[in-house]
């Protein structure tokens, strides 16, 4: 009877292992799809690093991959490719992937089909799941909200019924918040505390944080935190900023590196009209739209001073492009400690501002906008 049972056990021990060998992987499933091939989006969430695309081989719908390094915390998108010839519903997957947080030491299982898929595993995601259930009809509400203040600006409707919906939107994500703060009051130990951390609103998202146990927040998911919390603050900053930088008001002052290494200073240059280019090698509109720049400035250089900015540049690529694109006016470097982009109110590239020779914000326009030119050569008239 005992060699039995030992025998038992024996075979009982293999099978485990030979379960955990057939299934080493990070995230793993079986999804019902169309055709052979998922795409899978991921940004490494301790460095913040842009997303990358990659193709994953489909066998009968079943998947299993790791992710680069096994000791970051990643925001996974698996989009499931439509059958070939069908950029439509490419187009719709692509904009409705199949999102997780894969974190170190747990493992997910993706099973379903794409716009009808459970997420299980390890005891994490069966934690995470718990967790989002919680806020899961307020994110309904809000999710409501949002698509009818879009329909509503999208009309130009009455902009005093646009804010009460807008007052209504934020009551929801007060809730949301609220209820995570909560659950993390309840439990933290969990690494799940961390991965309901985008959650709670940009304002509480550090002292939420700071609540819970030192073993958690210097733990794999500490990362991933600390990078919410930089990305919450700076937006709050933001905000500030937008608020202090209307056209009428004064132009905040810096003073950053040509590309000889010498100090310049927007102060120099009060008694003209300055156009400030927030830009950056890696930045393809920006790059497209040098030609007509080169030609605005051309046509205003005797009255307007352009300056360029680089952003999230490094000092190599910066020069480079200035080489490349022959650009003729001031080329100064985003320094970090200062971070001019930020004062600006920056949220994407390029972003120009228009200065008056008294210093104040005459215009801001965002994106590789004709405007920007009918706006100058209107305003130099």
């Amino acid at each position: 009877m005992k060699k039995i049972l030992i025998s038992g056990w024996i075979i009982y021990m293999m099978c485990c292992c030979t379960f955990k060998v057939e299934n080493p992987y990070q995230i793993s499933g079986k999804l019902k799809v169309p055709s052979d091939t998922l795409l899978v989006m991921y940004v490494n969430m301790n460095t913040g690093i842009a997303s990358k695309l990659d193709t994953l081989a489909l066998k009968d719908g079943e998947f299993g991959f790791n992710m680069p390094d096994s000791m970051a915390v990643y925001s996974v998108g698996l989009i499931c490719k439509p059958l070939y010839g069908d950029p439509n519903a490419l187009m719709a997957a692509m904009f409705n992937p199949i999102r997780l947080l894969v974190v170190p030491g747990e493992n997910a299982i993706v099973t379903g089909e794409a716009k009808n898929y459970q997420i299980s595993g390890s005891m994490f995601y069966q934690d995470l799941k718990e967790g989002e259930g919680l806020i899961k009809k307020f994110q309904q509400e809000a999710g409501r909200l949002n698509r009818k203040i879009a329909e509503m600006e999208g009309r130009r409707d009455d902009e005093k019924l646009i804010n009460i919906m807008r007052d209504s939107l934020k009551m929801y994500q007060d809730q949301i918040s609220g209820t995570i703060i909560e659950y993390m009051k309840c439990n933290p130990l969990k690494k799940t505390s961390v991965a309901l951390l985008n959650h709670v609103t940009d304002e509480k998202k550090r002292e939420a944080f700071e609540m819970l146990d030192s073993s958690v927040k210097n733990g794999v998911m500490a990362p991933y935190a600390r990078t919410l919390i930089r990305m919450a603050e700076e937006q709050v900053a933001q905000k500030i900023a937008a608020a202090k930088i209307q056209p009428g008001m004064p132009a905040p002052q810096f003073t950053l590196k040509d590309i000889q290494g010498k100090n310049v200073s927007l102060a120099s240059f009060q008694g003209k009209y300055v156009v400030l280019d927030f830009w950056g090698s890696w930045c393809g509109w920006c790059i497209k739209g040098i030609p007509d720049m080169k030609v605005c400035y051309e046509k205003h250089k005797n009255k307007v001073e352009f300056i360029g900015i680089a952003c999230n540049d490094t000092e190599a690529g910066w020069k480079a492009a200035v080489a490349e694109n022959e650009l003729p006016w001031v080329q100064l470097i985003n320094d970090e400690n200062m971070n001019v982009p930020l004062m600006y109110a920056v949220a994407g590239y390029p972003t120009k501002y228009i200065i008056d020779p008294n210093g104040n914000i005459v215009k801001v326009v965002s994106g590789e906008d004709p405007k920007f030119y009918i706006f100058l050569d209107n305003l130099l008239k």
